[in-house]
């Protein structure tokens, strides 16, 4: 049963994983739906219905350490992977950042219209979110790279999960010919929330034996978590995991909202904006809440040759602390954009500053674009993303058609010119994070903004 009961929580999470997160390279894309996410100001210049699920569909992922350079090689025409004897400590964990860090981001938009009443443009929806992310050590590749005479730090490891329904309504107009301001603000209710932490995380070989020991604390709150169990110890993380859905899950709720404004200067040509969104907090039931602390200890000593046996002592135990009510903040998002017009805004060049706050850790990154259109119809951007440990030949693209009736649109944020082979794979070969995207809708009336 407690199988049955993870693999349930895996499928929900996974199926809201197939969707969208914020995407960069659309920022300066007018007449997309989805430049409104990143800066409510950046409206499109007609109001739209979006196709309930098909308006947002793709899947992003960001890391600074997955990828098939930092951890396939090539050895004597052979391809192998970064733990094989032949390829050198130094050059592996020379590739590798202090703090690795890796997040997914997903939106799907079950509802989703914009329109425009005389100076003003509303939009509103429905949204499912989730946001995951994970923080490793470089310690934890050296460890196992070369067990030599050392010691090792775990005590960065971490992960946090958040997945919640967000209803939305916002507002932008202008405020003078040269300054437009909008705002969104938005209801939230908590569907779960997963996370946990080493406090201590330590590993000592040396020629004799190896000891380690583990500490820290994993907390749960949302749809099919169990709060009635006492303190003490339990056999399985799983066993906190309700069999059914949990209408007191439905209790954790928040706010939050989305501010953003865009200046234009020079006759509209250079256009200077600022946002930030997902200001807010979400906070978790204690009614729906567990939280547990773990520990796990060890010695090893070696094999005994002779008996065959292993030489080891080690010591877990999983204790049940009294749930609590807890309120989280929202991953934040601050977005400074610059950019600057030419022929007649035929075409135009951008600059962003994007910064993550998230929970474990800040992303921090810089997108340089080239964008086009055609008119009030067609439109297309590429982007480069500085930062982010981002290697030359990875660029963004995207194209949206926004007719009088359609609007369809198709980018991603990532896409890797450099390949290698593995194998008899060919894979991209600095890539390490991937967004891309997929939105249609319709369009409604004429252009007014």
């Amino acid at each position: 049963m407690a199988m049955k009961r993870i693999i349930l929580t895996l499928v929900i999470s996974l199926s809201l994983l197939t969707a969208t997160a914020q995407m960069r390279t659309a920022y300066f894309m007018e007449g997309s739906y989805f430049r409104t996410d990143l800066n409510p100001a950046l409206v499109p210049g007609r109001g739209y219905v979006a196709i309930p699920v098909l308006s947002g569909l793709g899947v992003g992922v960001n890391n600074n350490f997955l990828s098939v350079n930092n951890f396939v090689y090539n050895r004597d025409g052979e391809t192998v992977l970064a733990l094989d004897s032949r390829v050198e400590s130094e050059e592996f964990l020379g590739r590798l950042p202090k703090k690795g860090h890796l997040s997914l981001n997903s939106d799907i938009n079950l509802l989703a219209a914009g329109f425009s009443a005389k100076k003003m443009f509303w939009n509103f929806g429905v949204k499912a979110r989730v946001n995951f992310d994970v923080v490793t050590s470089k310690d934890l590749f050296a460890a196992l790279k070369s067990l030599g005479n050392n010691s090792y730090d775990l005590s960065t490891v971490g992960f946090d999960g958040t997945a919640y329904s967000e209803i939305y309504i916002g507002a932008c107009r202008p405020i003078f010919d040269w300054l437009r301001v909008g705002a969104r603000v938005k209801g939230l209710v908590g569907v779960i929330n997963v996370g946990g932490q080493l406090s201590e995380g330590n590993f000592s070989i040396t020629r004799s034996q190896i000891v380690g020991s583990l500490r820290g604390d994993l907390h749960m709150s949302g749809l099919m978590v169990r709060s009635d169990y006492k303190t003490g110890e339990i056999e399985e993380v799983s066993d906190i995991l309700e069999e059914e859905f949990s209408t007191a899950g439905l209790k954790s709720g928040g706010f939050g909202v989305d501010l953003g404004a865009e200046a234009r200067f020079l006759n509209d040509k250079l256009r200077v904006s600022l946002s930030i969104t997902d200001l807010g907090f979400i906070s978790w039931s204690k009614s729906a809440a567990a939280r547990a602390e773990f520990g796990y200890g060890f010695t090893y000593k070696g094999v005994n040759l002779t008996t065959k046996e292993v030489d080891m002592q080690s010591e877990d135990n999983i204790s049940m602390v009294a749930p609590s009510g807890y309120t989280k903040s929202l991953n934040t998002t601050l977005n400074i954009g610059a950019e600057y017009t030419i022929l007649n805004n035929w075409i135009s060049f951008g600059l962003l500053s994007h910064t993550e706050f998230r929970q474990l850790y800040t992303l921090s990154e810089l997108i340089a674009s080239v964008n086009f259109r055609v008119g009030k119809t067609f439109s297309a951007t590429l982007s480069h993303t500085f930062c982010g440990r981002n290697r030359a030949g990875i660029f963004g693209a995207a194209i949206n058609v926004h007719t009088a009736g359609l609007n369809l649109f198709l980018g991603a944020d990532y896409i890797d010119t450099n390949y290698a082979l593995a194998g008899e794979m060919v894979v991209p070969k600095f890539q390490k994070s991937l967004n891309y995207y997929f939105g249609l809708g319709f369009n409604l009336g004429k252009t007014k903004f």
